[in-house]
């Protein structure tokens, strides 16, 4: 069995699932202290794995998502893989989507509703498939489907799952030029996702309230909410989060009065490579980088392509009965 540093290998996945809501970041640290998950158990190097997946989406590390994705296929006779085959798959097409696989990604997070058990699991698969929709322009398919897991998030009183969706709908509210009522949606989000303290959350939704702030100019609620998002963003390894509070920064400044030097500008031509997604890239692009008079290519429209991995046959069939 693999030896943690001086501690119990099940303590350590404990308290790493423990800080996945406040702090994933950490939760990776914590999975470090154990020297060879390859030397554990099945159920535990599973376990391991899922874990980093869980941690790795919040924090944008893709590398190591796919990097747990692969060692877990390696599993897929196992008793523990088969029972988390909805959360393995699940991860699957979070990744899939971000990579632009996205027909693909929909047939994982098929897949993944097949073996969902509980509604909880539907509705994140149901808020994943929306985001799939948006991410191809499909608004009206991702309106149903955020609809359909509102009405259950709400009868089963998920704060959590409601402020995803409000998070979401307030992004799609954005990518339609709809800015009040994505400040609605937003500002609510963020006031869920305060009450039930999801760093990941309370960053997400933050950060896009201060994005609709500086559209409508509103200056000093920027800056009232500019300090705490961007104190626990410095300390959240999420690049794209990042990237985007600089934008921000920058373009508060510039209502300021401080124009962006070459320096700058060179800064943020890099920070857009950052953007997690071509949604982002084109929200920048059209609220941001003409006002900053900074000349970044606005995403080309997906183009469709096939994720290629031997394993990826199995999830493609879809019968781990």
């Amino acid at each position: 069995m693999a030896l943690a540093r001086g501690l119990n290998p099940v303590g350590i996945l404990n308290e790493a699932e423990d800080y996945l809501t406040v702090n994933p970041a950490n939760s990776m640290v914590l999975l470090e202290n154990i020297e060879a998950p390859e030397e554990l158990p099945d159920n535990l190097f599973i376990r391991w794995h899922l874990i980093m997946m869980r941690a790795s989406v919040p924090t944008n590390q893709m590398t190591r998502l796919l990097d747990s994705l692969e060692a877990t296929f390696t599993k897929q006779s196992s008793p523990f893989f088969k029972a988390n085959i909805t959360t393995i798959l699940s991860a699957l097409g979070i990744f899939l989507r971000r990579e632009r696989y996205y027909n693909d990604a929909q047939t994982s997070l098929d897949c993944s509703h097949k073996y969902a058990e509980n509604d909880r699991q539907r509705l994140t698969l149901t808020n994943s498939m929306a985001l799939v929709a948006r991410e191809q322009g499909a608004h009206s398919k991702a309106r149903n489907l955020y609809a359909r897991a509102r009405i259950l998030a709400e009868q089963m009183q998920l704060l959590p799952v409601l402020a995803m969706i409000e998070n979401n709908l307030g992004s799609m509210a954005l990518d339609q030029g709809n800015i009040n009522e994505a400040e609605r949606l937003f500002r609510q989000a963020l006031s869920d996702y305060q009450e039930i303290d999801k760093r990941s959350g309370k960053i997400s939704a933050g950060i896009n309230l201060l994005f609709v702030f500086l559209i409508k100019e509103q200056l000093v609620n920027y800056q009232r909410l500019v300090e705490p998002t961007s104190k626990l963003t410095a300390i959240f390894p999420n690049k794209s989060k990042q990237a985007m509070l600089l934008w921000l920064n920058a373009r508060f400044e510039q209502l300021q009065g401080n124009e962006p030097d070459e320096k700058r500008k060179l800064a943020l031509k890099v920070a857009y490579e950052d953007l997690q997604s071509d949604k982002l890239k084109a929200q920048v692009h059209r609220y941001l980088a003409g006002k900053l008079d900074i000349d970044v290519s606005l995403p080309s429209a997906p183009v469709r392509q096939s994720f290629e991995a031997h394993w990826f046959d199995a999830v493609k069939k879809c019968n781990w009965e």
